[in-house]
């Protein structure tokens, strides 16, 4: 009996790398191809040899870097756009140079896998889960995808590359229960996740990243300094990159010698570089090139990109808190990901930001991971292991018999540590005129048997088969027709080892998620709006029905879908002119597990249906646009507590500079994804809704009479102890402010407002300071009291903006969000009572403060209700800003 059996591979398409790999036939060990000079990793790099007209792919490929014609590389980054590249004159799209790569992937694994093949087995490769970065967007999935199926490959599963890495380490080890945070700083992108394994089953808690952020940016870092360091020697290397086309060979060349360097000081303090023959200068003379580069050089250069990383991991943290609860203190172990965690600066930063320190050492100034050190090991292959080990419990086997008419796919791994297993699957007719309704499958061993009937679909199942211990056991699949004649007769392996059994794999069941909220943007009373569609985190496939409004006087209607800030999608419905507003639209929104969206309804009598497809490029902003952005970023960011505001300033400056610099280079592809950075992080921040100042004026008007209240009572009580204090003083520094702050309301000055603001909080701090030192001298009052009522105010008035949001349709999806983070802020604060009763009396007031805004926005006029608690009502109320 011959038979053709299919197992699904691992690959992670890199960037810069590319790696497969596939579990044995026994399930109990992992076979990665290894190439030339024994190399586990092949470059994703694209090279058409002028003289034959031959496409060459990996590392031959590579050695043509910075030559002509050029290679295609770092083509990853340009997946899910319309942009194009050129391969030896000839312009190809992203998709098809990356099925290029995914078909050497392909071609390598056979190799290995021929090696299983027995006389009555022939082993194919057909199927892979392909992992994909976990920032991608949707069309950057989609266009993964589709690469793969150019490639041939049917594609089992799209695997988040953090979550395969967390599967490798937990199937090595044997680790059933753990949290994990995957630091994965590939070439070309990074990724951060926060993943739990219970009971041998995934599930991603929180996910962040930066698809256009890697080791390929240290590299262009570095060789911006080796050409300063060439200039210096007087060579001509003034290169114009956006429109000369040889000064661009020039600075790949000089990015290959920076990446050499790279390597160099990751394995030793010194570096020397010599090159005299491979770079000419604008003048054409030949560049010699003779210097010692330093580490310190190196982590000079690199430390500013690395620090942006860290961003990215409180990001994650801080959804996977939202998520579940889990805070970096509940990580037990930090996984390192990705050729670019060789940098030892990496593993350094890694190990102090988010590691406990070692025995004996200083206690660190916030929460730690459980682990000492990060998990540094095989980082530029541990992606494909991960994804092979998720290839052979998603994929299974797919068995066809010796006339390839039949198809008997089995779910699951072949080995088991169980004395007794279960055996399921589908059966599917590959010739037309098989009938399988009614049919049945008997499976038989030496000394057992047993029949079950199809299901429809074609799905079978037997439970409590008994397998020979630490032994294979040969199962006889036989598919029978609804009259008993035979169709087909197949054979699978069963692998009792208890060991290799017990190491978690992960449920048979695709883990698909939605990295990223899905937003349809729509118009609601004149205002543009943007209301989730499938929330972040979400498991796939997913599928949910919206209702809306016809605007009316209209012979489209369009709806736009965005990734966060990323337009994804446009489509447009025809509509007759008549339609009249208010006319319901019916919206269905289906993604389902390779992240395929489709979008179908209908508007009155009028059905629709599109998928969604990768959006126009967008144009680079204006030098307006961009100064537009951060102006509203400067005012939307004044109004946030001082530790979160250098947070999101940071955050903008590092984008910015990353959008600059890649202008400078002529990266366009780059410059663009940054500047979509920038729009997302000025969101996040919030801005006036139709052109109102913030705060609210009610705001303004109750911190006034606030500090005019304090003011009084300092006053009393400082007549009583005869210390210093000039009421009439700072009645008048207040008057003053006011009469600014009407003036900048009424001109509609955001700017002057939000130093009013400022200054209003500055005298009504230094007011409730000297009242608070009163307090406590002559009314002591125990600061875990004051904090345990401040928490109570924070949270009663919690309670009164959930309801308030919950009724409102004002209240946006953001405004919702934000209160469940409020909420979750102010439960970690009951804890730090007794322990830290200061932080609690701020952080408290500064939650509560926030509620209020929230409040006077859903509902406005309102105004903030008393604090209560032991203090004047103005000592209860915390910063405006």
């Amino acid at each position: 009996m011959t038979q053709y059996v299919s197992k699904a591979v691992g690959i992670d398409l890199g960037t810069t790398n590319s790696a497969v790999a596939v579990m044995n036939p026994t399930d109990t060990d992992i076979v990665i191809h290894k190439g030339g000079m024994n190399a586990r990793t092949t470059p994703s790099c694209v090279w058409r040899n002028p003289g034959n007209g031959e496409l060459v792919v990996g590392r031959k490929a590579f050695a043509r870097v910075g030559s002509e014609p050029e290679p295609i590389t770092s083509v990853k980054r340009l997946m899910g756009s319309r942009r194009t590249v050129t391969l030896a004159g000839e312009e190809r799209t992203p998709v098809e140079i990356s099925a290029e790569i995914l078909r050497e992937m392909k071609r390598q694994i056979e190799e290995d896998v021929a090696e299983f093949d027995t006389p009555d087995v022939t082993w194919v490769v057909d199927r892979a889960v392909v992992t994909v970065p976990a920032y991608f967007d949707q069309p950057q999935i989609d266009a993964t995808r589709k690469a793969a199926e150019a490639a041939g490959l049917r594609v089992v599963d799209l695997l988040h590359e953090p979550t395969a890495a967390a599967s490798y380490y937990c199937w090595r080890t044997g680790t059933r229960d753990g949290t994990f945070l995957v630091y994965d700083l590939g070439g070309g992108t990074f990724d951060v996740s926060v993943v739990r394994c219970k009971a041998a089953d995934f599930r991603v808690l929180g996910i962040s990243g930066n698809t256009m952020l890697g080791g390929d940016d240290i590299d262009t870092a570095l060789a911006r300094h080796l050409q300063q360091l060439i200039q210096g020697d007087d060579w001509a290397m003034d290169l114009d990159l956006e429109n000369d086309a040889e000064d661009r060979l020039r600075f790949r060349r000089l990015k290959s010698l920076a990446e050499s360097v790279k390597k160099g000081l990751s394995n030793s303090e010194e570096f020397m570089l010599r090159d005299s023959g491979g770079l000419t200068d604008k003048e054409g003379q030949r560049v010699v090139i003779d210097t010692v580069m330093e580490r310190a050089q190196l982590e000079k250069i690199a430390r500013p990109l690395l620090e942006r990383t860290f961003q990215y991991c409180d990001e994650a943290l801080d959804q996977a808190t939202r998520e579940a609860g889990v805070t970096l203190a509940d990580v037990d172990q930090i996984i390192l990901a990705g050729g670019s965690t060789h940098l030892p600066l990496v593993r350094e930063m890694v190990r102090s930001r988010l590691c406990s320190p070692a025995p004996g050492s200083p206690a660190p100034d916030g929460p730690r991971a459980k682990c000492t050190e990060p998990v540094y090991e095989q980082v530029d292959t541990v992606v494909a292991l991960g994804a092979a080990v998720r290839a052979s419990a998603v994929g299974g086997l797919d068995i066809l018999n010796e006339e390839r008419t039949v198809r008997v796919g089995f779910r699951g791994t072949v080995v088991t540590a169980a004395d007794r297993t279960v055996v399921g699957g589908t059966v599917e007719a590959l010739d037309p005129d098989l009938d399988l309704t009614g049919g049945s499958v008997r499976l038989s061993t030496e000394e057992y048997e047993d029949e079950a009937q199809l299901k429809p679909g074609g799905s079978f199942a037997f439970t409590r088969i008994p397998v020979q211990p630490d032994a294979q056991s040969l199962l006889t699949i036989e598919v029978l027709d609804a009259d008993g004649e035979l169709l087909a007769t197949v054979g699978r392996a069963v692998v009792h080892d208890r060991e290799a059994g017990a190491k978690p794999v992960g449920n048979p069941v695709r883990a698909a998620i939605n990295a990223k909220p899905i937003l349809l943007e729509v118009s609601r009373e004149g205002r543009t709006e943007r209301e989730e569609l499938i929330p972040a985190l979400r498991s796939l496939p997913f599928k949910e029905r919206y209702d809306f409004s016809h605007p009316g006087d209209t012979d489209t209607v369009e709806f736009r879908l965005y990734q966060q800030a990323r337009q994804i999608q446009v489509i447009t419905v025809p509509v007759p002119s008549s339609t009249p507003r208010g006319t319901v639209i019916d919206v269905d929104v289906e993604m389902d597990v390779h992240s395929l969206i489709t979008v179908r309804g209908s508007i009155g009598d009028h059905p629709f249906e599109a998928l969604v497809e990768v959006p126009p490029e967008a144009e680079l902003p204006s030098e307006a646009q961009v100064a537009d952005l951060t102006r509203a970023f400067e005012q939307g960011v004044e109004f946030l507590a001082a530790g979160e505001k250098s947070v999101k300033k940071a955050k903008m400056e590092m984008a910015h500079t990353a959008f600059t610099d890649a202008l400078a280079r002529g990266e366009k592809a780059v410059a663009g994804h940054e500047f979509e950075q920038m729009q997302a992080i000025a969101d996040s921040v919030g801005k006036p809704e139709d052109g109102a100042l913030q705060p609210p004026r009610a705001d303004f008007e109750e911190l006034v009479k606030d500090c005019g209240q304090l003011n009084r009572y300092v006053a009393t009580i400082s007549a009583k102890t005869e210390a210093p204090h000039d009421e009439r003083e700072i009645a008048a520094a207040v008057e003053v402010q006011r009469e600014q702050g009407e003036r900048a309301l009424s001109a509609g000055d955001q700017r002057s407002y939000s130093e009013v603001i400022t200054q209003l909080q500055h005298i009504f701090d230094h007011l409730r300071t000297v009242a608070y030192r009163h307090q406590q001298e002559n009314e002591p009052v125990a600061p875990a009291d004051v904090a345990a009522s401040r928490l109570q105010s924070a949270l009663e008035m919690l309670a009164e903006v959930r309801r308030l949001v919950q009724a409102s349709r004002t209240a946006t999806a953001q405004h919702r969000q934000d209160v469940e983070d409020i909420g979750q802020r102010l439960a970690g604060l009951q804890s730090l009572i007794a322990q830290d009763p200061n932080r609690v009396q701020q952080e408290a007031a500064q939650e509560r403060q926030r509620l209020i805004q929230v409040k006077s926005i859903i509902t406005p006029g309102s105004r903030n209700e008393p604090g209560g608690g032991v203090l004047p009502e103005a000592l209860n109320r915390g910063p405006r800003r």
